[in-house]
């Protein structure tokens, strides 16, 4: 009769566990979405762009970049600079 009652106990520990595995599975799926969307929804503009709206050599652009005044990315071997980077160094009707 001990045998069966802790037999029944790690059944409801393992179903207990999985249900915890789960959830935060879920919570995880969730999280990566969200970030996918944030990540998706940036602003990428490429170096002539930025060089061209603010006046810059693209050396100068190059010096900024290695000062790490703003981030970049690179896609598909081009780089893009993230226009929230931009807006937040310079006033908006500047930039």
């Amino acid at each position: 009769m001990k045998a069966i009652n802790e037999k029944s106990h790690v059944k409801e520990e393992i179903a207990d566990m999985r249900s915890e595995i789960n959830k935060r599975l879920d919570d995880l799926v969730i999280l990566l979405e969200n970030r996918r969307e944030n990540i998706g929804s940036l602003e990428k503009l490429q170096p002539s762009q930025v060089c061209k709206k603010m006046g810059w050599s693209r050396s100068k652009f190059e010096q900024f970049k290695r000062e790490g005044l703003f981030r970049t990315t690179k896609i598909g071997g081009k780089v893009y600079v993230y226009a929230s980077d931009l807006n937040k160094l310079f006033p908006k009707d500047f930039f």
